[in-house]
């Protein structure tokens, strides 16, 4: 017996244009709801990054410290010749290169020569050319610019105690015995080697001992990211910063401003981050906090200085 098979078909309707145009909008509005969580999560894993720089460079710092009874400077000066003090021009981040697993690098730098000097050292390279090394951890992933041989983290020497930070912040307590660069000014933990200070050159190199207000309440190292491109009162601008934000060059420190809000106004030579909710800031005991941009100054104040003895009463 044959048997016969019968082929059936089933009738597949096609998509009408109008519910694909409905997939295409679930799926559009899909992309939408999740977009904003994606961008937040890569924030947030940028800002993990950043923070990790910071603890990395506090660390180090201390560990500075320790083998050497000293801070490393905010940055030195060429002052420190007239005290027959043998160290040129640089930024304070040079001087901790060996405890940031960079030894090979810090040993091509000849120290009683500027960090743009082009002559040739021992080492076989001139300062320029040693300076001239890209270090990830110098970076803060989240900058929106990004120019070869820079760093987005700076020491903050000091801010203002005159005009608008003196009337609206009179409650810091501070006292000039420890203002050692100029007694109208704040200073924070970091100080410059060789400055002049009441018409005399001045070598001071600051002990972790001198930190009065304590290690967990004391800013230690800051972000001033977006350089060598200037953004004034937080709008992108396409004026350059000449060599400041350059790893190695003394002038890479900041300082802050007779104004507020002291962080995230401008990266001029201030405190200032791409983070939308504030800053990473390490403070002397090798901690990292998000320092918000709604902080009270008054405390912002009381948490930079070094020796203000003063409380800090509020969370940060």
């Amino acid at each position: 017996m044959r048997q016969t098979f019968q082929s059936s078909y089933r009738s597949h309707a096609a998509f009408t244009l109008v519910e694909l145009l409905v997939v295409i909008a679930i799926i559009g509005m899909l992309v939408g709801l999740l977009l904003p969580a994606v961008q937040q999560a890569r924030e947030a894993a940028r800002m993990m990054s950043c923070a990790n720089n910071q603890r990395q460079i506090a660390l180090a710092m201390l560990n500075y410290e320790s083998s050497n009874q000293c801070l490393p400077p905010a940055a030195t000066d060429s002052l420190l010749a007239e005290m027959n003090i043998p160290i040129g021009d640089f930024n304070g981040l040079v001087f901790i290169l060996p405890q940031l697993e960079q030894t090979a690098l810090f040993q091509q730098i000849d120290f009683s020569k500027n960090w743009d000097d082009t002559s040739t050292n021992d080492s076989g390279v001139s300062n320029l050319q040693a300076s001239q090394n890209n270090i990830s951890g110098f970076l803060c992933p989240s900058s929106a610019t990004r120019t070869d041989y820079i760093t987005d983290y700076a020491a903050n020497t000091h801010t203002s105690r005159q005009g608008t930070v003196e009337k609206n912040y009179a409650n810091v307590i501070d006292f000039n015995a420890h203002a050692y660069r100029y007694e109208a000014y704040w200073e924070s933990a970091l100080c410059m080697w060789g400055y002049y200070y009441r018409t005399k050159s001045k070598d001071h190199r600051r002990k972790l001992s001198e930190i009065k207000d304590g290690l967990s309440n004391s800013m230690l190292y800051f972000e001033c990211s977006g350089r060598p491109n200037l953004i004034p009162e937080g709008i992108a601008g396409s004026s350059d910063v000449s060599k400041w934000p350059l790893w190695a060059n003394t002038d890479a420190r900041i300082t802050t401003g007779d104004f507020t809000p002291f962080q995230n106004y401008t990266n001029y030579e201030e405190v200032f981050s791409f983070h939308s909710s504030g800053c990473q800031t390490s403070f002397c005991d090798g901690s990292v906090h998000l320092i918000s941009n709604s902080i009270d100054p008054d405390t912002w104040v009381s948490l930079f200085t070094h020796a203000g003895r003063d409380i800090v009463k509020e969370a940060f």
